[in-house]
């Protein structure tokens, strides 16, 4: 009677085995479905993250492209579009005289507004440091990086004017459009005619020197009675038809919205159109001057 019985118990493991080996393979199919349906998951999310970084990288590149435009050159308007006629600018009262030698301004701007002296200034500046003019005007600030290695009297006598406060309110008194823009002198009363008194002893640009917007000159050829403090702003792409006998003596580091509205009132009169003034005029020592 045994061997029935451990037939029925072999039947019996046989059946066991295969029950257990089908649970193994059905639960191996289980998780190699899990892990693909994760893979799948994985897959498109990657492709998500690279679609949606892609369209983020071009709009930060859209937004960079287009922050760069907002700050370049106004487009150009033909000559015969400009107004016709501009204003004549308005005059400003003389300040005070000095018959004697002239001392150094105090560099804080506490020295008195004079206008005519009745000398040329010493070295009031250190020839060996940049300085920076902040130029504010009726139409922005403009702030000028002046180089005493380049024009170290022109720098000199600029220096000492801005600090007797010879250029507040003095006003933009002719535009040629894309080109550049004068200041002053459009003094009235006494001695108008002769201020500031002297004429700068002037450093002659080197031959064939070509003016860049945003470039800082004075008003005439070094020497020439155009020369007495009067200054040249450099605008746009015609900056290079400034006289060349002018001196350059400083470059602007900020202040294009300033460019921008002045160059806007040109006429075809050379007159602006509506009145920009110079505020006040500040200079401070700035870095050693390489080499």
């Amino acid at each position: 009677m045994a061997r029935p019985t451990n037939r029925r118990q072999r039947e019996a493991s046989r059946q066991r085995a295969q029950q257990a080996a089908e649970a193994r393979r059905a639960s191996t199919r289980r998780r190699q479905r899990v892990i693909a349906g994760a893979v799948a998951v994985i897959v498109v999310l990657g492709v998500v993250a690279a679609v949606f970084g892609s369209r983020s990288s071009t709009t930060r590149s859209t937004t960079s492209t287009t922050a760069a435009s907002s700050t370049t050159v106004p487009a150009r308007t033909s000559s015969t579009q400009l107004p016709a006629n501009g204003i004549q600018p308005a005059t400003v009262a003389m300040g005070a005289t000095l018959t004697g030698p002239t001392p150094c301004p105090a560099e804080d701007g506490s020295s008195p507004r004079t206008t005519l002296f009745a000398q040329a200034p010493p070295t009031c500046i250190d020839p060996g440091f940049f300085h920076i003019a902040t130029i504010a005007t009726s139409a922005g600030t403009m702030t000028v990086q002046l180089n005493p290695k380049l024009a170290p009297q022109t720098v000199n006598d600029f220096v000492v004017l801005a600090r007797y406060h010879f250029y507040d309110g003095q006003p933009v008194t002719s535009i040629t459009s894309r080109q550049s823009f004068t200041i002053g002198l459009a003094f009235t009363g006494e001695g108008a005619d002769r201020a500031p008194g002297f004429t700068f002893a002037g450093d002659p640009a080197a031959q064939g020197t070509v003016l860049t917007p945003g470039t800082l000159a004075t008003g005439g050829p070094a020497g020439s009675a155009g020369d007495r403090g009067q200054l040249v702003v450099a605008t746009y792409e015609d900056a290079a038809g400034i006289d060349p006998g002018v001196t350059a003596f400083g470059f602007m580091l900020s202040g294009d919205e300033v460019l921008r509205a002045v160059d806007a009132l040109a006429t075809q009169s050379g007159l602006p159109a509506a009145p920009v003034t110079i505020t006040s005029i500040t200079v401070t020592r700035s870095s050693a001057i390489p080499g």
